[in-house]
């Protein structure tokens, strides 16, 4: 019980994460859109410009969140299935497992690289 307690806090931060990163974003995309206001023509509609910007973000950003849907329960029983196969893993080869199962379940392009440069720093 005390696992599926810790991976479900993993989750939440998971969770908090992304939407952090997403509030982040939005206000980074308001505040640029409000300092270049000045520069677009004077009867440009601001209002339908900032619609389909923030309906660009958020498309965007949904997408980042669902590709970057770490799974930590499945993770856990992968390495508990390795462990159960081969119970003398060391802590580093249980690492690297773990980067190689991410980088090859993860749809996100700039996470598989981040994965597969870490393996490779492992070795």
């Amino acid at each position: 019980m005390e696992i599926n307690n810790a991976l479900a806090k993993v989750t939440q931060k998971i969770d908090d994460f992304n939407s952090e990163a997403k509030l982040y974003f939005k206000l980074h995309v308001d505040h640029e859109i409000q300092t270049h206001k000045k520069l677009f023509p004077h009867g440009m509609m601001y209002s339908a410009i900032h619609e389909q910007i923030t309906n660009g973000v958020d498309k965007r950003m949904d997408q980042f969140t669902r590709d970057t849907d770490l799974k930590p329960q499945e993770l856990y029983s992968f390495l508990g299935q390795e462990l159960a196969k081969h119970p003398n893993l060391s802590k580093r080869e249980l690492h690297f497992l773990a980067y190689d199962h991410l980088e090859k379940n993860t749809k996100n392009k700039f996470l598989k690289k981040i994965y597969k440069k870490m393996r490779k720093q492992m070795k």
